[in-house]
């Protein structure tokens, strides 16, 4: 587009609003089935993290990251799983104005791999809290009030579950668990030390 034509800027700004809006009715009206594969839950966290890093930065906030020294493996679709992070990811940031903290920890047993993401933000009013699941419920100016529906969905078609609750301190927390995969040998985990 051209710079000096405000008209041009507009319409590529809106379009690609209307684009993110679309594809979020599309996720959550349709959602995909997961191609489950085997997969390292600490990879998927990582790359959402190299994705925003330039955001993380931008907006002053610290991100710290407890792993366990095996990570867990989950039978997940990648991208899928990659897109309920990103979303968890990006509401826990949009809750700090000016800069805090995300604690990503992974946990793990035999069974089942929990995931928390804590963040340092406003916390959810207690009125508001009940409704976060609702389908075109929001408190954003420009939301479509689905992107946790999307969360759930994707971690439902994981067999697993997502809770959100506000921390005693201040802020809120995301705990998704999942299913481990069933390996021989402890094959459900990798040795990163």
């Amino acid at each position: 587009y051209e710079p000096e034509n405000p008209i041009a800027g507009i319409i590529v700004e809106e379009s690609g609003r209307l684009n993110t809006i679309i594809t979020d009715f599309l996720n959550f009206a349709i959602p995909k089935t997961p191609q489950l594969l085997p997969t390292d839950v600490q990879e998927v966290v990582e790359k959402n993290l190299n994705f925003l890093d330039p955001q993380i930065r931008e907006n002053h906030i610290i991100v710290t990251k407890q792993f366990e020294p095996t990570g867990p493996i989950v039978m997940a679709d990648q991208s899928l799983l990659y897109q309920a992070f990103l979303n968890i990811f990006m509401n826990a940031m949009q809750t700090m104005e000016n800069g805090g903290k995300i604690d990503v920890e992974i946990t793990t047993n035999n069974q089942s791999a929990k995931i928390s993401f804590k963040d340092s933000g406003k916390g959810i009013p207690d009125d508001v809290l009940g409704k976060v699941w609702d389908p075109f419920f929001t408190t954003k100016e420009m939301g479509t009030g689905l992107g946790l529906g999307i969360v759930r969905n994707i971690i439902k078609s994981h067999g697993g579950s997502v809770d959100i609750a506000n921390r005693p301190e201040r802020g809120a927390v995301v705990t998704v668990i999942l299913p481990c995969s069933k390996g021989e040998d402890d094959g459900n985990r990798i040795d990163r030390r």
